[in-house]
């Protein structure tokens, strides 16, 4: 079954967020997996309660060796550490909404994502609203 982490992101300023990579295919290790769903998520999405929203940012997808990576991020953009992990499965993709069920160790929980309004079009980062029912 595809991974899922949570990576805390600790930038060189002494700043930090939080990196929430899916996995769209490939098997417990990431080993055949293709590019990853990435969001900056401001706090562990992990933790929060059901039916509680979290504004977020979609991220390029990010490479899969992430899914097992910690250290130092190439370029001086700081450290990675995950900080939790787990299977999910993408049931739905599609330019503004996103599905997935998600299990972190305390069974699954599904999740929705939906693109916000751009405040500038064309922007590369793009707010979504996340939910977890």
């Amino acid at each position: 079954m595809p991974r899922t982490v949570l990576l805390h992101h600790t930038l060189p300023d002494g700043s930090s967020h939080f990196d929430w990579l899916l996995a769209r295919d490939g098997d417990e290790a990431g080993t055949g997996a293709g590019p990853v769903i990435t969001f900056r998520v401001p706090e562990r999405i992990d933790l929060s309660p059901p039916g509680t929203p979290v504004l977020v940012d979609r991220l390029l997808d990010h490479r899969p060796l992430y899914l097992s990576y910690e250290g130092p991020i190439r370029g001086g953009r700081g450290a990675v550490e995950r900080i939790a992990e787990g299977h999910c499965r993408v049931l739905v993709e599609g330019s503004d909404r996103v599905e997935f069920e998600v299990d972190f160790g305390s069974g699954p929980r599904l999740w929705t994502c939906v693109q916000q309004e751009e405040d500038e079009p064309g922007q590369v980062i793009r707010r979504w609203r996340l939910e977890a029912a």
